[in-house]
This record gives C-alpha cells, structure tokens and sequence, in this order.
C-alpha cells in the first residue's frame, strides 16, 4: 500500500467518506458512518479484549457500541471463522455447503490483478424480489462470498450477509496453512505478504450501500451470460425471482461498445446510479438500467456522459466526460489512468491502474 493510498484510507475513515468511483467529476462526499462495533474478543477468540466500537455504527444500530466480552469467549455480529458462515462444509477439502453455488458476473470489478472466485446461498424457497429490474431485493437470509488470491498467495474471503437487522459484511484474512480464514474487521494492509489490501467493515460500507440492497454483482444485468455457475436462466429455472424477465437483458452495440459500458457498469455503476448518494452531486449515471438498451445511445451511460461537461474540469484539461475520439480530454478516462491524490477512480480497491478497462473505455471513445 502506498503513502497516498493509506492518506485516502484514513480520511474516508475519519470523515465517513463515500468516494466516486470513476468519475469524470469531483470526488462526491456522502457516507453512512463508520464500521460496525466489534464484539469484545479479537477474531482470533482471546477472552476478554475488546477490538472494535469507537466512532461507528453496530449491527443493532448504536453508535460506536461493540458488544461485550463474555468470561472465555466472545459475541460478534458474525463467525469469527469463515469455516463457520456456512460456505464450507468441510473447509479442508473446499467442499461446498448445501445449497451454496458459484457464479460468475460476465463484467468482472478491477482488483489489482486479484483473482476470484465467488459463491452465493439462498434460503430454500425464497424468491428474489425482481420487481425492479436494476435493482435486486434479496431474502433474509442471503450470503454472498467473494475469495482474493494474489499471484499464488489465497488471500481472504469476503462475506455479505442479509440479517434482520441489514446486511452483515466481514473479510476473513486465510492463515498461512490454508486451514481456515479469520474474520478482520479492522481490514489489513498488504496482507499475507502480497500488496493486497483487506478492507475494514467501513470501507466494504462504502462502497456496497450505494446500491439499495448492497449486492454489485449478483444481478440481472450481471448474470445474463451463458458461462458457467448460476446465471439469470438458473434462477429463472429455479422460480428464484418474483418477476422474472421474458428475455435476458443485452449489453448492445458492437464488442468494443460492450465491453466499454461493461466495464463502467461493474467497475463505477455501484456509485454512479440514481440509488446512490453520489448522484445528488454528480449526476451521471454508469450502472445499466435493462429499460434502457435498445441502442448505445439510449443507455444512461452514453447520455450522462458523452458531450457533457465534467464538474470543475478534473482532470485538468479535459473538456467532457466522454469527448468522442478525443481521448486526451475525456475526464472519464484521465480518472482511470489517474493515481494521484483527489483524481484516482476508482478511489477504493485498488493502487494500480487498470490497463486492459483503460484501453477497453479508449478503444470506444475513438470509436463514437
């Protein structure tokens, strides 16, 4: 982790925070408040010391308050061991639990070259409410996994889980022996020995509720693919969605047009939609709305940004967010190829820039 990106980190922190991602305009301010309380024990079970609670909001909605340690254990708002959220059920031979199925989104988030698998658990019988399209309502119950490997090295395992009381999110840091992962709420910094960083309970709010059920890849436009693992035709199949669509949505245009608007919808959309606080201060729209593909230029994304002057003109120099065959002056674009303090977008995630989502948003800019 660099200086600058550890700058960031604690002032999205201290300030509550919720950044643009890709933005052609200005940073955007908005947040929820801070991380969840943690329970009275660290994660790895030590009686009696208390790890979490200041400045935040706990699973039960008090501010700053974590739960208390009891004599020789602990009580937290989630497993303090991934072998115990129900993904594995036996984690040493990776064996999945009943009911838990893998997917793929066929438009991947950028994670410094992270690679990753992802798995999902609906409660039996329950039905996605579908009744917008865009916007997924998942039942009580749902989990969401997503594991991280750098290079060789298995990193974490993320989990976002649908409560009564809201959505529970943790990352759980792998030990070295691949036993078993432990849950970090307070996020690590080039973990395990790689560069990868280990989001905080706040940083993981910072980016998923921007989005009003919290999921960014579990959705329609997200599993209208024919790859492998559960897809759109599986839950429809499988009487998972309360409304089910009578055709799968279609990203349009030619390749180059698709992969551009894409990757803007998997890598900015989470923050650049109508749901979002980002939007009162920057109304530009990346996150593809299935009512609105019948050409490239009816999509949200071609209309809030092509010709359309960026806030403030950051970077320096560029003349709209998406000025056509003009590259150079496209402030979309200068953010992507951009690490620089206030300018870099996406601001959280990620320290390197995205060379083949950098060259896929070009390549369509020279193409309009």
């Amino acid at each position: 982790m660099t200086d600058t990106h550890r700058l960031v980190g604690l002032l999205i922190l201290g300030l509550g925070v919720v950044a643009s991602a890709c933005s052609g305009d200005d940073n955007p301010s908005g947040g929820d408040g801070g991380s969840a309380g943690v329970a009275g024990s660290s994660a790895a079970g030590a009686a009696g010391t208390t790890s979490g609670g200041s400045g935040g909001t706990s699973a039960a909605g008090a501010a700053g308050v974590g739960a208390t340690a009891g004599s020789g254990g602990t009580t937290a708002p989630y497993p303090l061991r991934l072998s115990e959220t129900g993904l594995y059920s036996d984690i040493s031979a990776e064996a999945l639990a009943q009911d838990v199925e893998p997917f793929e989104p066929q438009f991947k988030l950028w994670s410094d070259s992270a690679t990753k698998r992802r798995w999902v658990y609906l409660p039996p019988g329950a039905q996605i409410d579908t009744s917008d399209p865009n916007y997924w309502v998942y039942p009580q119950g749902t989990k969401l996994w997503k594991e991280f490997t750098r290079g060789a090295t298995r990193v974490e395992t993320r989990m976002l889980e649908k409560t009564a009381e809201g959505w529970t999110m943790i990352a759980y840091q792998w030990e070295t022996d691949m036993s078993d992962a432990v849950a970090v709420p307070d996020g690590v910094a080039d973990a395990s020995g790689t560069a990868h960083d280990i989001p905080s309970i706040n940083q993981c709010h910072q980016c998923h509720n921007n989005l009003p059920d919290r999921s960014l890849g579990f959705t329609q436009v997200q599993l209208a693919h024919s790859g492998g693992g559960l897809t759109l035709q599986g839950l429809i199949d499988g009487g998972r969605l309360s409304n089910p669509p009578t055709s799968p949505p279609v990203v349009p245009g030619d390749a180059t047009a698709q992969a551009a608007l894409g990757y803007l919808h998997a890598n900015c959309g989470m923050c650049h939609n109508p749901k979002s606080q980002t939007f009162f201060r920057v109304d530009m729209e990346l996150w593809l709305q299935t009512d609105a593909l019948a050409s490239v230029e009816t999509t949200r994304t071609y209309l809030t940004t092509v010709n359309v002057a960026p806030l403030e003109g950051i970077p320096a120099g560029t003349t709209a967010r998406i000025a056509p065959k003009d590259p150079q002056h496209s402030a979309v674009l200068g953010r992507m190829k951009s690490r620089e303090l206030s300018v870099s977008m996406p601001p959280l995630g990620t320290e390197d820039v995205d060379m083949a989502g950098s060259n896929a948003v070009e390549a369509w800019i020279n193409a309009l």
